[in-house]
């Protein structure tokens, strides 16, 4: 068996783990086990067991060559000074560029009669900000990387630049969530490029960090003001106003704009020091294709199975 198609059903039992967690957690399975905190143990059965001791494990035990191969084969390495410089732009873009999707994928399930029911955290303190960053930005940004951007390139990179895609569709389906499947899947993209550029899962790490960091320092100050309240007065003069809502959209398309300009300069970067080589759209070593990928199609089926569910709920809720 080859490499893609081990990883391929180590990727496909890692999604099946998951489906089946949350499900427990719908049934609330977590509360009648005496579970103090649900969400917090969810959360980090997910993260550190399944996204990152599953498939690190199950790569170890199926593919030879000890841990530092291991380790750069999901690309542990260090980012080239040149490069590292744009990636904390990158990253500011990109809360921007995600947010701006997240706001028009929203906008259309809700024209479609979706009904989006979120359970928002109560940031009663400065103690649950840490708790939240933790828990939504610390151990996403390492494990979901791991999984879903380090795996997947030690599996999928003989495919050139289809990698980026196949990742970002995996990563967006794995969360299992119509809500969130817009704004994952453009950011996923977006990680799996620097990761592809780079050679390296750390640019994606960070770029995930500081965007699911944002999300909560921003819900803490909506709720509590403080020093940074200042945040809730351009939310709220972005999104009520009519003036608000057009520098919204220029600056969407400026961030949208810088994104490929960090990208190309990644790129050029890549081809100096080999990482890429030739057309942006070259022919990948692994010619096989996709559809005839088994692993890759089951994967994909129970996400869109999933996904659609949640639309349909959404829908008729």
């Amino acid at each position: 068996m080859t490499k893609r198609y081990k990883v391929g059903y180590i990727y496909f039992a890692v999604v099946m783990m998951t489906l089946l967690l949350r499900i427990a957690s719908a049934l609330d399975v977590y509360s009648a086990l005496n579970i103090a905190d649900a969400d917090a143990f969810f959360s980090c059965i997910v993260q550190i067991v399944i996204f990152g001791l599953l498939p690190i494990s199950l790569y170890a035990l199926t593919n030879r060559g000890g841990v530092r191969k291991l380790a750069l084969d999901f690309g542990v390495k260090r980012v080239r000074p040149k490069s590292a410089l744009l990636i904390l732009p990158l990253a500011v873009c990109m809360i921007i560029v995600g947010s701006g999707v997240s706001y028009v994928w929203q906008l259309m399930l809700v024209i479609l009669g979706f009904t989006h029911v979120s359970s928002p955290t109560d940031y009663s303190s400065i103690a649950v900000l840490f708790k939240q960053l933790a828990l939504v930005a610390l151990l996403p940004s390492i494990f979901e990387e791991i999984a879903h951007r380090g795996l997947i390139y030690a599996g999928y990179r003989e495919l050139g630049y289809k990698f980026c895609f196949v990742s970002a569709l995996l990563f967006s389906l794995m969360h299992q969530n119509i809500v969130q499947t817009g704004y994952t899947f453009t950011d996923g993209l977006v990680m799996a490029l620097a990761m592809y550029y780079t050679g390296s899962v750390f640019p994606g790490i960070f770029i995930h960090f500081l965007n699911n960091a944002y999300s909560c320092v921003s819900e803490y100050v909506a709720q509590n003001g403080g020093p940074l309240s200042f945040m809730n007065v351009a939310a709220d003069w972005l999104d009520g106003t009519s003036t608000g809502r057009i520098v919204s959209a220029l600056a969407f398309v400026a961030a949208a704009a810088l994104v490929a300009l960090i990208m190309i300069a990644l790129r050029k970067q890549a081809l100096k020091d080999g990482n890429v080589s030739g057309p942006a759209f070259d022919s990948p070593k692994d010619k096989r294709p996709l559809y005839k990928d088994a692993p890759f199609i089951a994967t994909v089926a129970v996400g869109v199975g999933a996904t659609v569910f949640s639309l349909i709920w959404g829908l008729t809720r």
